[in-house]
């Protein structure tokens, strides 16, 4: 029976709930915090606070193994609305995790970074040696971040993992406004599915896929101390925007119609990344094609909705 314990920051978020059920159906110990009380599936966060704010965190890290660090303004537009509030939770939240981690003696530490790093890409798909080149004040934190991360780890003797995800989906109470969810619960109203701009291309990564590759990076640095090197944890699948509206609306059967509205500049238009250093480093490959993801998705919907009396909220 193992015997190890995790910190997941940003515990209440779509990544942090999915990740604490895994971990803990793995044996492991887990201690979540997050400045919500409780995280998507109704279960309560062990530390709630602003982690920027909150005393005793080095206590909090007190026996902990290893850090999984997803706190964030996770939302790009958020991030713009409120540059000076992403900035103080996203790059001195870090920090003062970082030192925290340290003082209390903790091996490793996984930064939940993203695909916004890297900006417009001109080359796909992308791989992690592209260069990042963020254009949204998200993107530029994020950078600040994974700077802070490997900086601060060698300089501590903390092995770490920087993983960088793109567009994961998957739970129905994730935030209303994630271009999945929202299109699903358009969709499902027959209400139209709006797209800014148009002609966008992503990766798409499924829950269980990312929390599973997130597993395999905290056993490699659990058992091998060393350190991984920057990833994406994505499908390596691109599917464009319209695509996408058109498969949710074939799934629900819906009559809802695509409109497009005017695109945004800090949005980035087209990412595709490379899953190789993903599948040689974890020996993990995505299972979830977008098909498949999309109807699992849509099924928690449909729970969700006769769960509320046939309201979606």
């Amino acid at each position: 029976m193992v015997d190890f314990r995790i910190l997941i920051t940003g515990g209440g978020g779509l990544i942090g709930t999915a990740s604490r059920n895994y971990f803990e159906s793995r044996g492991w110990t887990v201690r979540t915090l997050d400045i919500k009380s409780s995280d998507l599936d109704g279960r309560e966060i062990d530390y709630v606070g602003d982690l920027v704010e909150m005393d005793n965190l080095e206590g909090i890290l007190q026996g902990v193994n290893g850090v999984l660090h997803l706190a964030a303004v996770s939302r790009v537009i958020d991030a713009e609305l409120d540059k000076d509030e992403c900035t103080r939770v996203n790059v001195y939240g870090t920090e003062r995790l970082l030192k925290a981690a340290s003082m209390a003696g903790c091996k490793w530490f996984i930064f939940g970074s993203s695909r916004e790093v890297y900006g417009e890409p001109t080359i796909f798909p992308v791989s992690e040696e592209h260069g990042v080149n963020p254009i949204n004040h998200y993107g530029h934190a994020k950078v600040l971040g994974e700077n802070m991360v490997r900086n601060h780890c060698e300089a501590n003797g903390i092995v770490q993992s920087i993983l960088r995800f793109s567009n994961v989906y998957g739970h129905p109470r994730d935030h209303h406004t994630r271009l999945i969810n929202a299109f699903i619960r358009q969709a499902l109203l027959n209400r139209p599915l709006e797209i800014h701009g148009g002609g966008q291309i992503f990766d798409f990564t499924f829950i269980d896929d990312t929390v599973t590759a997130i597993f395999a990076a905290a056993e490699k640095l659990q058992v091998d101390c060393q350190n991984l090197p920057p990833m994406h944890i994505l499908p390596g699948e691109p599917v464009g925007i319209e695509e996408l509206a058109a498969l949710i609306i074939e799934i629900t059967e819906s009559d809802s119609e695509v409109v497009h509205t005017p695109g945004r500049d800090y949005d980035v238009e087209t990412f595709h990344g490379s899953p190789v250093r993903m599948q040689e480093s974890l020996n993990f490959s995505c299972q979830t094609n977008i098909r498949i993801g999309l109807e699992q998705s849509i099924e928690l919907f449909e729970s969700e909705i006769q769960a509320n009396g046939g309201l979606i909220q």
